[in-house]
Parts: C-alpha cells; sequence; structure tokens
C-alpha cells in the first residue's frame, strides 16, 4: 500500500506543467529567432555592417593660390599623418603612452589632441599628428605590431612660402572650432583644417572642394580589410590674386621695424596689387594650433600682429583727409577754383583757438608764419594750410562733409573680398546724440575738416578715395581675386558728374594742389619728390595725445623725445605717374612721426619700384 496514494497524478500534473512551460519557452525563443530572422533581418543586416563596413571621406586637395603672375602663395605638400581609432578619452591615453614611446610628444600636444577628442565622429579615424618625420614613420611602421589603434596615411599640408610677406592677405589654416563642426558637421569626419583669415577664410568652400568617399571593410580595430567602393573627390578652385608677390616682399621690407600700412591699388579698375600689414605673423605655424605661450605672444603684442592694419586698422586721416573736405566745398557751391580765405596762423572760435600746424614754426605755410594771407585751395593743399581749412569746414558744416566722405568711401566697408574690414567712422551729429548722448559742437566740425576727432579711416579707404580722385571721378571698387568681382559690390556712390566741365575742373585743381605738395618748394613732401617718376601726394599727420596751449605757445616737443605710444602718425595718399595716373598708394606709420618725415620717402621709394 503507498504511503502516498496521489503521488502518480501530482508528478504528472507537474511533469505536463513543465513540459508546457518549456514548450512555451521554447515556442517563444523560436518565434523571436523567425521574427529577427525575416521581418528584423535588414536592421541587423545594417548594424552588423556599420560594425564591419567603414564610411570614410576621402579629402578633396584644396586650391592653390597665386599672385597675379602665377607664383605660388599657398600650395598643398605631400605628408604623412599618424590617426588612430578609439571609442572614449581613455583608450586614447592608452594610446598615447604607448605612442610616445615610439615618438616624441610634448605635454601641450598630448593635453590639445586629447581636449580636441569631443570634436570626433564615432568609428571616424582620429587625427593626432601631420607632417611626420620620416624617422617617425618609420619607427611607428617598424612596431605597428604593438600599436594596433594606430595608422598612418599619406596627406597634404598647407605651405607658405612667402611666410609672413602676405599673410594677412592670403590668411592660414587651422583646426575648425567646435561651433563651425556643430554648423558644418562634416568637418569632423573629414580630419581637415579650414581657413582662417584673408582669402583662406573669405573663399574657404572654393578652395576647401567637395569630399569623396570610400565603402571600406575593416577588422575589429578599424584597420582596413579591403575597398568596396570608392567615390571620387573634387577639387577645390585655385585662386589668382591681384597682388604682385615682388611688390609685396618691397611693401613689406620698407615696413621693417614699423608698425602699420602700405596699400597699393589700381585707379582704373580697382585691383590692389600690393597690400601689407606690419608686424605681421608666419602663417606656417598654425597649421595643428600654437602653444598657449605662442598664442599669448602673438594676441597680446601691443603692435597687433594678427590685425590687417591695411583694412581692419581704423586711423584718424589727418590732412589726407583735407582733399574730401575741398571737394565738399566745391560740390556744395560753397567755394570756387578762384576763390581765396583769409588765414593767419590762428584760428579763433568762441573762447577756443585752433592753431595752424606749424604755428610758431620757422618754416610752413606763409600765413602760419604770423602773417595774414588770402590763400587760394592749390597753396592750401600744398602748404597743407589748417587755419584755411577750419573757416573752410565752418562754412560747408559737419552734415555735408560727412555726405561728401561717405560717397568717397570713407566711413563705409569698401566690399573687398576679405574678412574683417572696418567701417572707420564719418561721425555726424545724430551719431554723436545716439552713442555719446551730447550734441554736436562747431569745435568738432572744426577738427573734423583736418582730419582729426572722431573721424576715422582704414588705409584701403583712403587708397581708394586717393584713386578716384586721380582717374577724375570713376567709379571703381577694390578687389584682390581675379578670377571674379567682388561678392558684395560696394561701388563708391559719388555723385559727381564725370562729364560734367565744371566737376573735371574741381578735380584737376585738387591733382593740382596734390601736384604742388610734392613738386613745388612750399609743398610739405617736397623733399621726396622724384624726377621720374612724378608723382603727386598729400602728407597728413595725426595726433594722438593732447598739445596744451601753452605747449603751443612755447615750444611742441618733438616727437623723438616721447614716448613710442604718444608720438604721431605718420601718413601719406598718393598717386602716379601724375599724367595719366595707374597707382594710387596711402601709407600710414603708426607713432612715425610727421607724414613729410616718413610716410612721404616711403611712398615716394613705392612709387619708384612700381614704375
Amino acid at each position: 500500500m503507498y504511503k502516498y496514494p496521489n503521488l502518480d497524478k501530482l508528478l504528472l500534473r507537474r511533469t505536463f506543467l513543465l513540459g508546457t512551460g518549456k514548450c512555451l519557452l521554447f515556442a517563444g525563443v523560436l518565434g523571436r529567432l523567425i521574427y529577427l530572422q525575416i521581418f528584423e533581418s535588414n536592421q541587423y543586416k545594417l548594424l552588423a555592417n556599420k560594425n564591419r563596413i567603414s564610411l570614410r571621406l576621402v579629402n578633396p586637395i584644396r586650391g592653390i593660390i597665386s599672385d597675379r603672375n602665377g607664383k605660388l602663395l599657398a600650395l598643398n605638400k605631400n605628408t604623412f599623418r599618424i590617426l588612430c581609432i578609439v571609442d572614449n578619452k581613455v583608450e586614447l591615453r592608452k594610446v598615447l603612452f604607448k605612442l610616445s614611446k615610439f615618438i616624441y610628444l610634448d605635454n601641450f600636444e598630448t593635453k590639445k589632441v586629447i581636449e580636441d577628442f569631443s570634436k570626433k565622429k564615432r568609428n571616424q579615424p582620429y587625427l593626432i599628428r601631420e607632417n611626420l618625420k620620416w624617422n617617425e614613420v618609420s619607427s611607428i611602421s617598424t612596431n605597428s605590431f604593438l600599436l594596433p589603434e594606430i595608422m598612418i596615411e599619406s596627406g597634404l599640408l598647407r605651405k607658405y612660402p612667402f611666410k609672413q610677406i602676405a599673410a594677412h592677405t592670403i590668411g592660414y589654416l587651422a583646426p575648425p572650432l567646435s561651433s563651425e563642426i556643430k554648423k558644418e558637421p562634416i568637418l569632423g569626419l573629414m580630419n581637415i583644417n579650414v581657413g582662417r583669415f584673408g582669402i583662406e577664410e573669405y573663399l574657404e568652400k572654393k578652395l576647401r572642394g567637395i569630399p569623396g568617399a570610400r565603402h571600406l571593410e575593416v577588422n575589429a580595430y578599424g584597420r582596413i580589410v579591403r575597398e568596396l567602393r570608392k567615390e571620387n573627390s573634387k577639387s577645390g578652385e585655385n585662386i589668382k590674386l591681384s597682388i604682385d608677390i615682388e611688390l609685396q616682399k618691397y611693401l613689406y621690407s620698407m615696413l621693417k621695424n614699423k608698425s602699420g600700412s602700405i596699400v597699393a591699388i589700381n585707379v582704373q579698375n580697382g585691383e590692389i596689387i600690393g597690400m601689407t600689414s606690419a608686424p605681421s605673423f608666419d602663417p606656417n605655424f598654425f597649421h595643428q594650433g600654437l602653444s598657449e605661450s605662442e598664442w599669448e605672444s602673438l594676441s597680446k603684442d601691443p603692435l597687433s600682429p594678427l590685425v590687417n592694419k591695411a583694412i581692419s586698422g581704423e586711423y584718424s586721416p589727418g590732412s589726407t583727409f583735407k582733399m574730401i573736405v575741398l571737394l565738399s566745398a566745391f560740390k556744395n557751391k560753397i567755394l570756387k577754383k578762384n576763390s581765396s580765405i583769409l588765414s593767419t596762423s590762428k584760428f579763433k572760435l568762441g573762447d577756443r583757438t585752433f592753431y595752424c600746424w606749424c604755428h610758431k614754426k620757422k618754416t610752413g605755410c606763409y600765413a602760419a608764419r604770423n602773417r595774414q594771407r588770402r590763400v587760394k585751395p592749390k597753396l592750401a593743399l600744398a602748404q597743407s594750410c589748417d587755419c584755411f581749412f577750419y573757416e573752410l569746414s565752418r562754412r560747408i558744416g559737419i552734415r555735408k562733409i560727412a555726405d561728401t566722405a561717405l560717397n568717397f568711401g570713407i566711413g563705409k566697408k569698401t566690399g573687398i573680398n576679405l574678412q574683417g574690414e572696418s567701417t572707420g567712422l564719418v561721425p555726424t551729429k545724430s551719431w554723436k546724440k545716439k552713442h555719446i548722448g551730447k550734441s554736436w559742437q562747431l569745435g568738432e566740425t572744426i577738427i573734423t575738416g583736418v582730419g582729426q576727432g572722431y573721424i576715422t579711416s582704414t588705409p584701403l579707404q583712403l587708397a581708394l578715395a586717393t584713386a578716384i580722385i586721380a582717374n577724375n571721378g570713376k567709379k571703381i571698387s577694390p578687389k584682390i581675386n581675379l578670377k571674379e568681382s567682388n561678392f558684395e559690390t560696394n561701388e563708391i556712390n559719388n555723385d559727381i558728374d564725370q562729364n560734367s566741365n565744371e566737376y573735371q575742373e574741381y578735380f584737376s585743381i585738387i591733382r593740382e594742389g596734390m601736384y604742388d605738395a610734392v613738386n613745388k618748394h612750399i609743398g610739405t613732401a617736397y623733399s621726396s619728390r622724384l624726377s621720374k617718376p612724378v608723382f603727386a601726394g598729400k602728407t597728413g599727420t595725426v595726433q594722438v595725445r593732447t598739445i596744451t596751449e601753452e605747449e603751443r605757445e612755447t615750444e611742441i616737443i618733438p616727437n623723438s623725445q616721447l614716448p613710442f605710444e604718444q608720438r604721431d602718425h605718420s601718413l601719406f595718399v598718393g598717386f602716379a605717374p601724375y599724367v595719366n595716373p595707374k597707382i594710387a598708394i596711402s601709407v600710414v606709420i603708426e607713432h612715425g612721426g610727421s607724414g613729410s618725415s616718413t610716410a612721404a620717402p616711403i611712398a615716394a621709394k613705392v612709387f619708384k619700384k612700381i614704375i
């Protein structure tokens, strides 16, 4: 007799339940497998291929940049570079540690590589270093079995053979910023540098080209097993600039140990044949980024080597602005060609006294030598008679002066094919009220008339205005890329009728005054005259400090005895040849002293070099 009479039934029920559970579990697994194999096969095949197949972009060949004569200013050099495939910074640090046993990696480079890793796209090769030396390539290749995450591939490195000579105009390449990658994600896949500054930045997309693609089968380390398919890249456009690099070298030599700019422009078509800014920098140093100390040295230099002073430097134009004031007087019928203004060595306005530049000097304009004299426009320009222009500005008024200045390109962007152009400033009553919160004073009109006070301009604007005077009022826009016109044309909208005999006569009077300034013994630039080519121009001396009335009445401290930053800026604008002008230039030397002593002699040498 069984002790447990219901045991068989109990075991049978449990066996049934267990078997049913197993069948259900097996059916579930089988159903899931069928679902994955049949209904989800494409998705998982795609996921599998993502691990096995890698899409890698083929970097296009960047377009080269040449000068007007075909000399290469920016080119591509064959090189080798190190890349690795890792998923996180921990793995990257391990790879860099192993790599440092075979090539030298300094702390700054290692830190930067790790910091920039956040820009990297998953499963894409990450650039560690470019421009490898042969011994580094050999060392890594020999020990490649110890560095499975590392690969070496050939590439192109941007080279600038003329270094500092045209750095501000050409620009340089540097790694893309996170903000740029966010805006243009493809940059994070390409392991390339992008344009910074100058033409490299302005024409970045044209120069860069269009990337191709390689569909690759890779192993677990990301190394290539075989190439499945390839789509070719499209090279970037080659760019020819209007500048002449030989002239550019000469201009740069003229600014040795100086801070400033020289711009040379074709007066007929606006082509920039030379444009330099000093001090400068070597663009070859930027391709993998500067160290903190190197960047600080450049960015905090008081002479601002990273600023393109030709288009971004804003300076009071000084007496180079007097041609614009004279044109405004002619245009607004305030002055006739044979009119004269009584000038002395001082100009009184209420309780204020405005002095001529050569007050109390033994040489200079006749009126300033304690005489009263009626001065005509040509003589006023030749001798740069301040008192003449004080009175003339009072008669014209700031609104009309401002209108003429803007019509000749002062105080607004010229539209040149470069980034970072400044507008300068032509002040008005409304501008002062809006930005300073005070009413305009007549005395401010007086000093604006001699190019001082609030008014500022760039060296390019001064060269452009001079070119328009030289070509009799013809509208031109500056350009530096010979292949095409400006992308944003900003032609000077001067409203002087070129076909009007009256206005042509006014331009002629101004050019004659500029001729006398250089070629007559009474002129401020007479010591810089040339027998060939004969050129015309106007000097400018810009105060950067306040000269007291007591100093005016005794003796003004010479520039040579002042601290560098308190010395006057030296300016000159001019054109050559005087008959049938071809070239206009502007020279600005920061804290260089008088325009006649520094800028004018430089301009004469430049004209002699060009013509």
